[in-house]
This record gives structure tokens, sequence and C-alpha cells, in this order.
């Protein structure tokens, strides 16, 4: 009798944690999905957005939107309901989730690369490095690395089941997930990258701060935009640049960390489930947040986004679309 209270009280802590983890995989979808989708479309309607830059920048949305779009939908209906019915698309899944992840967390570090060449180099060696063809192989690099990666782990994968005290309820088991890893490889390999791109983001974003505080040029470093005629004095522009900066690498960090050092501890003694679930909610997070963090202060995103919600795109298409303006326009001299 009392074993099986006990297994009824721990099966009804399992279900409300799965709720919890479900509802928070929609939102995320939901509002990662919306999120992205608009940077990628205001990048991709107006010209003035399409920048080496912002390159980088969309192409963490792209890799962060299909997490958000396809892996997250997926994962609420498996936590809901803890079945998966095809074992060999489940394993697919989770390694295509790891190639989005992995791809995602580099584009932070293309990113600070491309502003700590911009900010602290000159004008000539920027243009040498980020040329049209640079740039592109550099994105291309950035999913063909962490697929050499995987590959080997995908295809020595075998569906793994694990029992659960709750009856009728079993998971295939997924670093992150709040439950164990099926292998040692992709939660070492999840953990190095995590700290090895902290490492170069902190860098790069540290020597900025130092290359601008000590220059008479004001640069803002998320819309890399020479700030001239001060609305304010110096160093309270200063602090203001110094709050940009930590609040990208706050955000990168206290999504991240978690997760890294939760998957290297795991590796040696089991972690309490509401920690592994927090840090495994907290890493989502940030499939969300990126699209926000490097465009919310940039004024140019902002006149798009003004123009797009305004319907100014829409009516300038129409414009242009229209017979007779065109034929006006062909008339005139």
């Amino acid at each position: 009798m009392t074993n099986t209270t006990s297994s009824s009280i721990r099966c009804e802590e399992h279900l409300g944690t799965r709720a919890i983890v479900a509802a928070a995989y929609s939102v995320f979808a939901v509002s990662g999905t919306l999120a992205n989708v608009l940077v990628i479309y205001l990048v991709c309607s107006f010209k003035k957005l399409k920048t080496t830059s912002n390159a980088f920048i969309v192409n963490g949305c792209v890799s962060d939107l299909l997490v958000c779009a396809f892996w997250m939908p997926q994962e609420a209906i498996l936590v809901s309901t803890g079945r998966v019915e095809n074992p060999t698309y489940r394993i697919f899944m989770e390694g295509v989730f790891f190639l989005w992840m992995t791809v995602s967390l580099l584009s932070h570090s293309l990113i600070a690369l491309n502003r700590f060449v911009l900010i602290t180099k000159l004008p000539t060696v920027y243009h040498t490095v980020y040329q049209k063809r640079n740039t592109e192989w550099m994105i291309a690099m950035a999913w063909v690395l962490p697929l050499a990666f995987l590959l080997p782990w995908l295809f020595g994968q075998r569906p793994l089941e694990v029992s659960i005290p709750c009856p009728q309820l079993r998971l295939y088991v997924f670093f992150g997930q709040g439950v164990p890893t099926t292998s040692s490889y992709t939660a070492i390999l999840s953990a190095v990258t995590v700290l090895s791109q902290t490492a170069i983001l902190l860098h790069c974003y540290f020597r900025i701060f130092r290359k601008v505080q000590v220059s008479l040029k004001r640069v803002s470093v998320l819309n890399f935009q020479v700030v001239h005629n001060l609305p304010c004095p110096c160093p309270r522009k200063d602090k203001r640049l110094g709050l940009y900066v930590l609040i990208v690498c706050c955000v990168f960090s206290i999504t991240t960390e978690p997760f890294a050092w939760s998957a290297l501890y795991g590796l040696f003694q089991p972690l309490p489930r509401g920690l592994e679930t927090s840090s495994w909610l907290m890493l989502c997070l940030l499939f969300v947040l990126n699209p926000f963090i490097y465009t919310w202060k940039n004024e140019e995103f902002r006149r798009s986004f003004r123009a797009v919600v305004g319907g100014e795109l829409w009516k300038s298409a129409a414009v242009s679309a229209d017979p007779a303006v065109q034929t006006i326009s062909q008339n005139e001299p």
C-alpha cells in the first residue's frame, strides 16, 4: 500500500512537470517562430538591411526558426503524451536538433567576431576579411562543421527506451530533456560548444568595449552606427554602450551556462530533475530571445518594422504594380 501511494505521488509530480514543460515548449514555439520569421522577412525585404553583419544574424534566425517551428511543437506533443510512435524518426529529430542548436550557437560567435573586426580593425582589413565569398564560406562552415561531428553519432545510434514511475509512459532518452543521456558524446560536445562560444563572445565584446572606451569615435556595437552629435554627455553614452554589451553577454551566458555545466556534471553524478529541466528550458529560451537581442536597438530594423506595421511596404508594392502608375512613370521625361 505504501509503495502504491508513493508511486502515485511521484506520478502526479511527474505529470505536473510534463505539463509545465509542454506549455513552455508551446509558448516558445509560437513566440520564437514569429520573432525569427519577422527578422528574416525584414532583412529580405529592405535593401538597407542586406549587410554582412545581418547575414550572420539571419543565419542564426534560420536555425532558431527550425528549432521553434519544427522541433518544439513535436517535443510539446511528446512530453504531454510520453509516447514515441517512430523511434527511427525520433532519433533523426534529435540529430537535426543538435545540428540546429550548434549552428545557432556558432552564429553568436560569427556576429561577435564580425563586430570585433569592424570596430577594432582598419576598414580595409574588415572589407578584406568579409568579402562576399568569405562570408558565404563562414556561414556554410557553421552548418558543415556541426554536421561532420553529428554524423558519427547519428549512424551509431539505436533506440533506447527508459521506463519511468508513471505507468504507460515512456521516454526516448536524449541529452537535456530532464532524463539521462544516451551517450556522453553528445553531452560533452554540446557542453564544449557552449563553453567555447561563450569564451569567444566574452572576449570579442570585452575587446570592443575597451576599444570604444578609449576611442573618440563612438560606435554602437549593436547597430554599427557611428554616433555623432550625442544627445547626452559622453560618460552617459559610455554607460549605455556598456549596458548594451552587458545585455548581450548576460542573455547568452544565463541561458547557456546552466545547461553546459549540468550536462558535464550529469556525466558523473545524477542531477535533480528540476535542475535539469530548468537548465534545458533556459537553453530553449535562447532560441526565442536571439532576434531581440541583436535587433531591438538597431534603428534601421526599427524603421523597417514600423514600415511593415504601417503598411508602407505593401503600399509601395501596390503602387509599383499598378499599370497606370507604370505607364505614367514610363512617359515621364
